[in-house]
This record gives structure tokens, sequence and C-alpha cells, in this order.
């Protein structure tokens, strides 16, 4: 099939707009990047002096492209800054209109109001299709990121440096766990962290790699790390939703601690694939239990691995996605 592809370039922590490129490309697809993001000085300037101004350049751009590349199909990841008259447009040409938003539950009411431009609209989180439904979408399915098994992978003879890793943004929940966590066990952080917490914090001597880093540099933490831990900026008010850090931590070979969420045994056996928690004190016990059991916790480890290479990889997603709108 053509394809475009709409990305926001401007975002380095949403690696997967990288990642759905190069797996289109490798399954035999023409397809065409467009980048609604920011990278350049000059749309940071006009976007800043009118957004109007900003999309309407956007909007012309990208008309541009659909009116000389002729696609089968516009698919966007996340589509900020696309209004609904450009994906009319779109619809107009007779061309299929997808967009895969990665950010729910947290941002579902921005969701929603965009969700009813599309043919088809994939979401993160299986939890969330209750509110689409309620507000009268039917065009909305649920399909979860993926690993990229050229980047996510095993690293032979890593050594194994720190007890637990966490790879991901600031916030106060995190923070206030990592901070119970922290004296008990050997944490390396990466993420933008440093300006965020107290000069006093004993988080500030965890911070091994602070501001943005790359997959690759993300892959080699998580082969160095006896436990990657993830924590859902929505853990304790959602419990549906996963993020891409699950199967890129697994896609790695690493020994998953996650919190629980409802997809989850949709995906993997829990305590067999990957452990789970579902309050801080059991993330604290598992994190103990599994370090003083590393035997128990690789095993985990292999299966998780296994079973991600085997049935998450973007590739899979891609071909799910496109046999779910009729165009396998």
């Amino acid at each position: 099939m053509k394809i475009i592809l709409a990305v926001p370039g401007h975002l380095r922590t949403v690696p997967m707009n990288f990642f759905v490129y190069q797996t289109l490309m490798t399954m035999g697809h023409e397809v065409k990047l467009f980048d609604f993001g920011l990278k350049y000085l000059p749309y940071r300037i006009i976007k800043k002096l009118s957004r109007n101004l900003f999309n309407e350049m956007l909007e012309r751009n990208l008309k541009n492209l659909l009116d000389n590349y002729r696609p089968d199909v516009f698919f966007t990841i996340f589509g900020f800054d696309l209004r609904k008259g450009i994906i009319e447009y779109i619809k107009s040409k007779k061309i299929i209109s997808i967009c895969w938003w990665l950010n729910d539950p947290l941002q579902i009411q921005r969701s929603l109001s965009i969700a009813g431009y599309y043919d088809f609209y994939f979401t993160n989180a299986k939890g969330s299709l209750t509110d689409y439904h309620r507000a009268g979408l039917k065009n909305v399915l649920y399909l979860p990121a993926g690993c990229y098994p050229p980047v996510h992978k095993k690293f032979l003879g890593a050594e194994k440096t720190y007890e637990v890793g966490f790879a991901g943004d600031w916030d106060p929940l995190r923070e206030r766990i990592l901070s119970e966590l922290a004296p008990k066990v050997n944490l390396a952080i990466w993420g933008p962290w440093k300006k965020k917490v107290a000069k006093n914090s004993i988080l500030q001597g965890c911070i091994r790699k602070n501001g943005f880093f790359t997959p690759e540099e993300m892959t080699r933490m998580f082969n160095e790390s006896y436990i990657v831990l993830n924590i859902h900026k929505w853990f304790g008010s959602f419990n549906f939703g996963l993020n891409p850090r699950v199967f890129e931590a697994l896609g790695c070979g690493a020994f998953h601690l996650c919190d629980w969420k409802e997809e989850l045994a949709e995906h993997y056996h829990l305590e067999k694939d990957l452990a789970v928690y579902n309050s801080v004190e059991e993330l604290k016990e598992k994190t103990l239990f599994y370090l003083s059991n590393p035997q128990k916790a690789e095993a985990i480890a292999q299966e998780g691995f296994l079973k991600t290479q085997r049935e998450h990889t973007y590739a899979l997603r891609l071909t799910e996605m496109f046999d779910r709108c009729g165009l396998a």
C-alpha cells in the first residue's frame, strides 16, 4: 500500500514514530513521512505567533503531499494539530484515515475530541473503550504499543550493574514511590529528573542519565538492570491502559516489575512472564524478593522475552491494525 505516515517528530520521547515507519517499510509498503512537529525554528516561531497561521501552513503542506502522492492510507500517530477540516479533505479523496492514540487513559478528554474525525481510531487502553462508546464513537479499537526487535533486544554478556532501573519522565507520584524504594536498593534513574527533585533528595544520587535518552541507551540500561521497574503515570487512578515501556522492557529480556493493569493478563501470564504489584508495599516486597531469588527472576524474564518477541512486535501490531481496517 501507499501510506502517508504523519508523526509528531519533535517529541523525542515518542520513538514509535521511527519504529512504525521502519516497520512499514520492512513490511513492503511505500511510505511518505509527514512531520507535523516543531523541529524547525521557523515552525516554532509561526506557531507561537499564530496557532491558526501554523495550522494553515501545516494543512497546505499536507494537501500538497496528498495531491501529489495519492496514498491509499493516511496514518497518524497521536494526530496532534490535525484539525477536522484536513481529515475531511483526506476522506473526500477516498483515502482511508487511521489514528493510533497512545495517551489513554490520561488524556481521554483530548482524545474524545478528535477520535470521530477518522475512519479508524486505535487506543492503547482497552478500558477507555467504554468512554468512546458512551460518546457514540464506534470506530475506536484497542491496540497497545509493541517492541521493535532491531532496538529492543538482549545484549549478550551485558553485566548487571543496577539492582533496579527506571526510565521515564518525572512526576510527583513516581518521585514518592522511588524515594521509598531508594534506601533499600541500588536504584538507577534515566530521565529529566535532576531539576525536579530537591537537591537533598536521595534520588539525586540515583540519576544516571539526566534528560532525554535514546532508545538505544534505554535498551542498554534495561540489559544492565536486574529489575526494570514500570510505574504508569496513572498508577492508583486507573487500572487499565498500557504504556509502551511494558513491551520495550520485556523485549529487551529484562525482568519487568509493573503496576497491575487489566490488559496485562490478556497478553501475558502474570508472575510467569512478568511480575506485577498493586501497592507500593507490594512493589517493595517483590523487589526485595526477586533480588534475593535471581534464578526465579531470570526464568520469568526469559519467558517474557520470548513471548514479547514472538507476539508483541510492531510488525504484528500493524498487521493486526490493517486487518481490522479491512486492508489486509
